[in-house]
């Protein structure tokens, strides 16, 4: 069984790989120029590409003298992976191709408060439910990433928090799914998924930043296309930046944390302690329901509610600006299920916050967009990671390294 890691990267490929999804019919002239690689290392990858079947010549177009040039293509039927996402309030999977493109999307009932040895077997019917209804052969998926709490050990497959409840800490995540499955399994923090499924389906150089709510909230960063990793890849703890030094501790021990002051379980703790706002809602579900029933009555115009929201978007939009000035980036994007009702309101409030307070705004300016599915961002990343993880594997061989 083939094990995803962190060994030492090359990231090569899996550029070239990238920019042929964006640039369908492309020469590897083009490709040269476009990432500065030279001709032979440019050769040397579409070589590799074309001999695990990832890519084929689809014809040739004239040059402005010699040898026609061939261009090249995808072959999105050549694989398939699968990402899962999911936090103590939802799950959702998805079977994608080899240009991202999702085949199956299924929400899976919620971990909760329950064992990953009771849920680790379900997510595996799931998985296998999901394949049936692709019409895919476990034999032609190259795994399943999965995307959740931080902090994690990548290598390990494990996760290091006592999230969805303490008896996860340290369980062995990937190595038990993979049993379940077959398959090889890979752990990903849910923001930085959330990034490379943004990235998938966009520009292939793109550097931006993401701010991911669901159960809590992270943030991401993608430069030059790939994934910001720090040290151990649990960086970027956006929900943990202190917003109110003065304010109460949180449980990863600092003062104020963004997650504790404008997250949504502290929404819906605010919204609860409104009797009346409670009942118009029908507040008492899980947390993350009751926060999207505030979004949705906010975006409805419901006054106690729209203040609700915008309290927390304006103290959101103080950690994104320490975020974009640190970084320099010129696009935020916000994907998580939490954004599913009240993005919007998120967008575009932080954008007005960011185009009146960020430091280089005389400079260049920063968009803010809402991710294009902002509930399977996460877990189409998840999928992607699996192949990038091939691709940057040193010990990389011909297709049949690949299963």
């Amino acid at each position: 069984m083939r094990s995803f890691g962190s060994e030492t990267r090359v990231p090569t490929l899996s550029a070239v790989l990238d920019l042929i999804r964006e640039r369908s019919g492309v020469s590897r002239v083009e490709l040269a120029e476009a990432t500065g690689l030279t001709q032979a290392t440019m050769t040397h990858a579409v070589r590799k590409l074309i001999a695990l079947g990832f890519v084929h010549e689809v014809g040739t177009a004239a040059s402005g003298r010699g040898t026609p040039r061939r261009l090249l293509a995808l072959r999105p039927e050549a694989c398939r992976m699968i990402g899962v996402q999911f936090d103590r309030f939802a799950a959702v999977g998805v079977v994608v191709d080899l240009a991202g493109r999702v085949m199956v999307q299924r929400a899976f009932p919620a971990p909760g408060e329950r064992p990953p040895d009771e849920v680790v077997p379900e997510f595996a019917g799931h998985v296998r439910s999901m394949l049936e209804s692709a019409g895919v052969a476990p034999s032609e998926v190259l795994g399943i990433g999965l995307a959740t709490y931080g902090p994690q050990d990548r290598d390990e497959g494990v996760l290091l928090t006592p999230q969805p409840s303490p008896e996860w800490r340290g369980y062995p995540l990937a190595a038990t799914l993979s049993e379940a499955t077959g398959l090889p399994v890979a752990v990903e923090n849910d923001a930085t998924a959330a990034g490379i499924g943004v990235h998938t389906l966009g520009s292939a150089s793109s550097s931006f930043a993401v701010v991911f709510m669901s159960g809590g909230i992270g943030s991401g960063l993608i430069l030059d296309g790939f994934p910001y990793r720090g040290v151990t890849s649990n960086g970027l703890e956006l929900g943990h930046i202190s917003v109110d030094a003065a304010g109460a501790r949180c449980s990863c021990g600092n003062w104020g944390c963004l997650d504790t002051v404008a997250g949504p379980m502290a929404v819906v703790e605010q919204a609860r302690r409104d009797r009346e706002l409670t009942a118009r809602l029908g507040l008492g579900g899980d947390r993350l329901a009751d926060f999207k029933a505030v979004g949705r009555a906010a975006a409805a115009g419901d006054a106690a509610a729209a203040a609700l929201i915008e309290s927390s978007m304006r103290t959101m939009g103080v950690a994104t600006v320490t975020l974009v000035n640190l970084f320099d980036v010129g696009r935020v994007v916000l994907a998580g299920n939490a954004f599913t009702d009240a993005g919007a309101i998120y967008r575009d409030g932080l954008q007005q916050i960011l185009n009146e307070a960020v430091f280089m705004r005389h400079v260049h300016s920063v968009r803010v967009d809402l991710a294009d599915d902002v509930s399977r961002a996460a877990a189409v990343g998840a999928a992607i990671v699996v192949l990038r993880n091939l691709l940057e594997s040193p010990n990389l061989g011909d297709r049949a390294a690949v299963r």
